[in-house]
């Protein structure tokens, strides 16, 4: 063979064994979209979702500017413990439309079963504050209080119980909002307030975090809506993304003709 000839192969060869080397793993994702895949952890676990009602130490609090006096309503809240290790704990926390991270330090106390914790919001928002708090191993509970670093707002405390989210088509009470394809026949002759309830239970059941609070307290008592995130959009099926434009339409329509709308 010509050395021109064995170049030729040799520059085939090296051709291939790069083309056939794999490829370097990639970088596992982080980021929160991520945490949520704790949600399938046991509920024996520590690290994973933690939920229950978020409530005030005072039923109203002063307004800065004007003094007045403004009523205080419990929240539910979510929190997402996804690293615990060697003292040190971090997640976020889920309620009121709000995403906040925390993160700090835990301790272990008598005999292993509970740990006592005290962790951090960044201090960048007006409502972020301390969690102080304790972890029953035993009986799966989480209690303390958390502390405004805004001393004008009400401290809350709270009783949270480990609980894995679970999307399901048939909760509330208009669960045929989530499960079929609604037709006009089904929302022309519902009250502007029934649609928007029914509009707003196709985000609860997906575990959407409402802003508003009279919104909120729309779900807030029922006891298989848990708020898991504020931003459901890319969760919701082809069957409520159409259910819930027909609805606004209507919810639309009901507003412009109140006086003769509806039974």
């Amino acid at each position: 063979m010509t050395p021109s000839k064995l170049i030729f192969v040799a520059l085939i060869l090296c051709g291939s064994l790069a083309a056939c080397k794999e490829k370097p793993a990639e970088k596992p994702d982080t980021t929160k979209s991520d945490d949520v895949q704790i949600l399938s952890q046991h509920v024996t676990s520590i690290t994973g979702s933690w939920t229950g009602l978020f409530e005030p130490d005072h039923q109203t609090f002063l307004l800065d500017k004007t003094g007045d006096s403004v009523p205080v309503s419990a929240n539910k809240i979510t929190l997402f413990i996804t690293n615990l290790s060697r003292g040190k704990i971090s997640g976020y926390s889920v309620c009121a439309g709000n995403e906040r991270p925390f993160s700090g330090m835990y301790e272990e106390e008598e005999g292993g079963d509970k740990l006592k914790v005290s962790m951090q919001e960044p201090g960048d928002n007006k409502y972020d504050g301390v969690f102080d708090l304790v972890i029953s191993k035993r009986e799966r509970t989480l209690t303390g209080k958390w502390t405004p670093f805004n001393k004008t707002l009400v401290g809350r405390h709270y009783t949270l119980r480990r609980k894995n989210f679970t999307y399901n088509a048939t909760s509330g009470m208009h669960p045929e909002a989530s499960m079929r394809l609604l037709t006009a026949d089904d929302v022309n002759n519902a009250y502007k307030e029934e649609l928007r309830y029914m509009r707003n239970e196709i985000y609860a059941r997906h575990g959407y975090s409402f802003k508003l609070r009279e919104t909120r307290e729309m779900f807030e008592d029922q006891a298989w809506y848990m708020p898991v995130s504020n931003d459901v959009r890319t969760k919701l099926s082809a069957i409520e993304v159409k259910n819930e434009k027909l609805i606004k339409s209507f919810e639309k329509y009901a507003e412009e003709s109140y006086d003769d709308y509806g039974r």
